[in-house]
């Protein structure tokens, strides 16, 4: 991979990581339907001015034989969110982020089984050594993990559903009859969650918890960060799965806990222990394995992985 390819998978990184460190705060202040419907709310708003400004909107009617495809992409993107928040209840966050980062592992066997694509020893070392190190980043306590009880199937659940997701969304975009531009599949995927996530706040009762937008000068700053934060995954994340095989956007977002990690250290100055250095070393030093290996394979052999 050339240096121009690189950037872009490096900025998701980034943007997600500050996304997630965002979204923490606001859900510090709302539960988690509420928190949904705001950041998808000012998302939305910037997905509306951006593509009337690049005069897209006329393209979220030309969407003929890809509509059931993009509303099932906004109903995964939902119920994503639903299934982590269940696990959450269920079990200890620890361990249920850590379960979560396994959607590497589901894209994996998903290419290999649909697309066929072939992975070297080497590429499946790797993967597993950056998903080791980003579990010392988040300090996952190994001791404790269980993985029977009922809130890491929902977890597991969550990863399956993220896995799933991308490959609907690269189907969409390259859809031989009627491709879709990224930010029509994005503006899909917002309202349809958006939609769902209010009518699940509606029905648990939570929904009243938005006015304290009006009082709280803090919590409206982080939502319309978060909500800047979930628009630039939308634009960035889009733009790489269109371009890079989907297994190879997941590798590099498992450099996400790094840049969450040290952001809340650099803002909220929380205590960063000796092992989370070591396995940002670690996640490190298997994405620069995984470049190297990608730049030994023919460029044929990665064209036919997307």
């Amino acid at each position: 991979m050339k240096p121009k390819q690189i950037l872009p998978l490096l900025l998701i990184a980034l943007i997600w990581g500050s996304y997630y460190v965002a979204s923490q705060q606001v859900a510090k202040g709302l539960s988690t339907f509420p928190t949904g419907i705001v950041i998808r709310v000012v998302t939305l708003v910037l997905l509306t001015v951006i593509m009337g400004l690049r005069g897209e909107l006329p393209l979220l009617l030309k969407v003929k034989g890809v509509l059931p495809r993009l509303l099932m992409i906004g109903c995964m993107g939902f119920l994503l969110d639903f299934t982590a928040f269940i696990g959450l209840q269920l079990s200890p966050a620890g361990s249920g982020t850590a379960l979560l980062k396994c959607d590497i592992i589901f894209v994996s066997l998903i290419s290999m089984i649909i697309y066929k694509t072939r992975f070297t020893k080497i590429d499946w070392i790797l993967t597993l050594v950056m998903l080791f190190g980003v579990f010392m980043v988040m300090g996952v306590d190994f001791r404790n993990l269980q993985l029977g009880n009922a809130g890491s199937i929902f977890f597991i659940l969550s990863a399956l559903f993220v896995s799933i997701n991308a490959f609907i969304i690269k189907s969409v975009q390259l859809d031989k009859d009627n491709p879709v531009c990224d930010d029509v599949v994005a503006y899909y995927n917002n309202i349809v969650t958006m939609i769902l996530f209010i009518i699940a706040a509606t029905v648990s009762g939570t929904i009243g918890q938005l006015a304290d937008l009006q009082t709280d000068r803090y919590l409206l700053m982080v939502s319309l960060l978060a909500g800047l934060g979930q628009t630039g995954i939308y634009l960035v994340y889009y733009y790489d799965l269109r371009r890079f095989p989907v297994w190879i956007v997941k590798v590099f977002l498992l450099l996400m806990p790094i840049v969450s990690a040290i952001e809340t250290f650099l803002i909220f100055h929380e205590h960063m222990v000796s092992g989370q250095y070591i396995g940002m070393v670690i996640v490190l030093a298997g994405a620069l394995g995984i470049l190297l290996e990608q730049n030994r394979k023919p460029a044929e052999e990665l064209a036919s992985a997307r």
